[in-house]
């Protein structure tokens, strides 16, 4: 889970969301990192920046809103349909189970610093494949 920069409070409102959104639309925002789902890449009170894409890419580090209000930074593993559009599949790196459908609307952005390279996108892409075969199977 993360936090605007100056913030205590764990949820985000719908407007300080959107305010957000549209500042990261114009130049990277900074958050605070809390808890350790994503460790050991991020660490719990690590500040990190994060900048909207116009795509974003299985393996990139996506911070988003959650149903409660929670922003949470987990890596997107792939995309699907969902409620008549595309939605993220997303998973913090130290969780044994992916997130609840991402639809593109609850994206703020992308952490610049957690690029992944060639084999951090295609081992992305592997989770979320294997992801797929499991749901299919069933």
């Amino acid at each position: 889970m993360i936090s605007p920069t100056g913030q205590a409070g764990a949820a985000v409102e719908d407007r300080t969301f959107a305010a957000l959104r549209e500042l990261a639309r114009e130049a990277p925002v900074e958050v605070r990192v809390r808890g350790d789902c994503m460790a050991p890449l991020l660490a719990g009170g690590e500040r990190v920046r994060v900048a909207a894409a116009h795509l974003y890419w299985p393996g990139d580090v996506v911070v988003f809103r959650a149903p409660d209000g929670r922003l949470l930074a987990h890596r997107l593993l792939g995309y699907r349909l969902h409620g008549g559009g595309l939605a993220l599949v997303t998973r913090g790196d130290a969780c044994a189970v992916h997130d609840a459908p991402v639809p593109l609307a609850r994206v703020l952005g992308r952490v610049a610093a957690a690029s992944p390279g060639l084999a951090g996108r295609a081992a992305a892409l592997g989770r979320f494949c294997a992801l797929a075969l499991r749901c299919l199977r069933h």
